[in-house]
């Protein structure tokens, strides 16, 4: 059966794949003492600078595979330059970009409203929803390069699991919001449309449906 085979190279595939899993390695035995676990949920030791430039480790690592992931449906047409490297690299932009000013301004929320208590029980709670993703695109990476699966089908397999990654991880931030900090009427909706949905889906409108705008 045919499988993904993009213009970068599998050379290149591989060194990014292989690149990322070791530095995630890496930085695991370097930051985090050997004697604690990864997942530490009662008591995971966000203040520690160690374990923070960890998480920052693990969101780029994320980025890079999730651009990985998503390329071979990023049908954009760049102007006098249309190669596949340069597609990554802006699809790489775009995902940083998200990222960092979801996760930036979401957290934030917390700290303006003067939840301090709530700000570090979400932090723990968005890494591990963080670290599943990134176990999850790893897998998605190896379906959608390496495996025997049909190209037709490997679009409703990407876009289907991060979807349901994401909606479980809107879904539980929505009760989390609304239970710990109780805001009045929707608000907590208007939240996640304002920091996270809205965000996302022009991500996924401009990746799926670049060549169409």
């Amino acid at each position: 059966m045919e499988t993904i085979r993009t213009p970068i190279g599998d050379n290149l595939i591989n060194f990014i794949l292989l690149g990322s899993l070791l530095l995630l390695i890496i930085s695991r035995f370097i930051l985090i003492s050997k004697d604690e676990p990864v997942f530490r949920l009662k008591s995971i030791p966000i203040e520690n600078e160690n374990f923070t430039l960890y998480v920052t480790i693990c969101s780029f690592i994320y980025i890079i595979l999730l651009s990985l992931t998503l390329l071979p449906f990023f049908n954009i047409v760049v102007p006098f330059f249309n190669s596949k490297l340069l597609k990554l690299t802006i699809l790489f932009i775009i995902l940083f970009i998200y990222q960092v000013a979801s996760y930036t301004l979401g957290n934030g929320f917390f700290l303006i409203l003067g939840k301090n208590k709530e700000y570090q029980e979400n932090y723990k709670n968005r890494f591990i929803f963080l670290f599943i993703k990134l176990f999850v695109v790893i897998l998605l990476c190896f379906a959608i390069y390496y495996a025997n699966i049909p190209p037709k089908y490997t679009f409703y397999i990407a876009i289907g699991i991060i979807s349901v990654l994401l909606i479980s991880e809107w879904i539980w931030l929505m009760f989390f919001i609304k239970k710990q900090i109780k805001l009045p009427g929707y608000y907590e909706f208007l939240y996640l449309c304002t920091f996270e949905i809205l965000p996302a889906l022009c991500v996924f409108k401009l990746v799926f449906l670049g060549d169409k705008f």
